[in-house]
């Protein structure tokens, strides 16, 4: 086998071989979960995902595979006998031992986003380590808080080889391509490695090689982002068809499938104006997806639509609505402080500090709703109360401009003689 047709196969996507896990247990599962945007189809990753969404199916299938002894720290195999498996090494047979950056988990293990990492207490990246071979099955997934040592990776390999994902069998492959991104845990794998027995053989993969494989995947993630792009947009239509119905459910899931949609493309590496374009969308979806959670009647969740405003924030810190979410969910929990201080650090951006709708929603909370008054000595006393007496308003307002300057000058100037 060339070395070239190595990374050619190589380079072909693992397709769901439940990683050892019940297969018609998770065939049911997985016609729950809506298909990929990219491959149009459930992969491992998005059947994690739906799991750790649904934690009743999670528990099911925690219970099918009891009886499994999947050993994951690999523990007792430092005796095992590799060199058995030589006699059984099927011709041009070929595995590939990768890693990959899954995401970012904080201090609690809650997955956040790339732009609220750096704000994020005890935020950290997370990686996998994987062996697939060439029926394009996986024989072991392992994941890494932080990039993986070499007693990891080798202990990995260990188990790919000895110790597989369920129904696998111990084997060793004919040939192993390791990728390029554990080059530095080489001295440390090569002892192991070179003990193994003829006919199997291994290198590294090349930095050419890994090029054309980026080359590659840099292409399929070309295509895989217009086609992520244009399942958020659809998806994101759906949520404002079923928010207009009022069909919280629908709206729910339909925002929800936008949101992992746009997740995908930023894992694609997206070029810059279609980062931009994922970013402003992924506000507008968390922000609509907030609107949904404050509708009135049974399941009205004021927190979670705290939670997507925030999130909306954190990807577009100029959506305004971002902070009017957060303002309106304060104000239904019972406090109008806090709506007033979502309020008033918006407008304390220069990117904002003219937005009409944010200073109507300020004068809103200020006045009861019953907006500036035009009694000249009603308006005076306001005026001197939120901005002087007051020391919490006062600080909150200290340094507001645009519009909300203009307003209050507005004010004044009827009954300046």
């Amino acid at each position: 086998m060339t070395g070239k047709n190595n990374v050619k196969r190589a380079a072909k996507k693992a397709s769901v071989d439940y990683a050892g896990m019940d297969p018609e247990l998770m065939k049911a599962i997985v016609g729950k979960i809506p298909p990929n945007a990219v491959t149009g189809r459930a992969a491992l990753a998005d059947i994690m995902k739906y799991m750790s969404e649904n934690p009743e199916d999670l528990e099911t299938v925690m219970k099918s595979m009891e009886h499994l002894d999947l050993d994951k720290k690999g523990e007792g195999l430092s005796g095992y006998d590799f060199a058995s498996l030589g006699p059984k090494i099927r011709h041009e047979s070929f595995w590939v031992l990768q890693l990959e950056h899954t995401g970012i988990l904080d201090a609690s293990g809650r997955s956040t986003s790339t732009s609220a990492a750096h704000s994020t207490p005890g935020a950290r990246p997370t990686f996998m380590i994987y062996c697939y071979d060439d029926h394009e099955t996986f024989r072991v997934t392992q994941q890494c808080d932080s990039l993986p040592t070499s007693a990891t990776v080798l202990q990995a390999l260990h188990r790919a080889i000895a110790k597989p994902l369920p129904p696998l069998k111990p084997e060793l492959p004919w040939f192993l391509l390791i990728s390029i991104k554990f080059k530095q845990h080489l001295p440390d794998l090569k002892p192991f490695l070179d003990s193994l027995p003829a006919p199997f053989h291994w290198r590294l993969e090349t930095q050419e090689e890994a090029e054309n494989l980026k080359e590659g995947i840099w292409k399929l993630n070309e295509d895989g982002v217009r086609k992520a792009l244009a399942s958020a947009d659809k998806m994101k239509s759906a949520g404002n068809a079923a928010f207009t119905r009022k069909d919280r459910a629908e709206a729910i899931k339909a925002y929800s499938r936008a949101i992992d949609a746009l997740t995908d493309v930023l894992s694609m590496t997206p070029d810059i104006e279609d980062e931009k374009k994922a970013k402003k969308q992924l506000a507008i979806c968390h922000a609509n997806r907030a609107a949904v959670h404050l509708l009135a009647g049974a399941g009205e969740d004021p927190k979670k639509a705290i939670e997507d405003g925030k999130s909306a924030q954190e990807w577009d810190h100029t959506y305004a609505k971002a902070y009017i979410r957060q303002a309106t969910a304060h104000q239904l929990l019972g406090y109008p402080e806090l709506a007033k201080d979502a309020v008033a650090a918006a407008l304390k951006l220069p990117e904002l500090e003219n937005d009409s709708g944010l200073v109507d929603r300020l004068i809103e909370l200020y006045t009861d709703g019953k907006g500036l008054s035009n009694d000249e000595a009603v308006f005076k006393n306001w005026t001197l109360d939120i901005m002087i007496n007051d020391s919490k308003s006062s600080e909150r307002l200290r340094g507001l401009k645009g519009e909300w300057r203009r307003r209050l000058d507005a004010q004044f100037a009827k009954w300046k003689r």
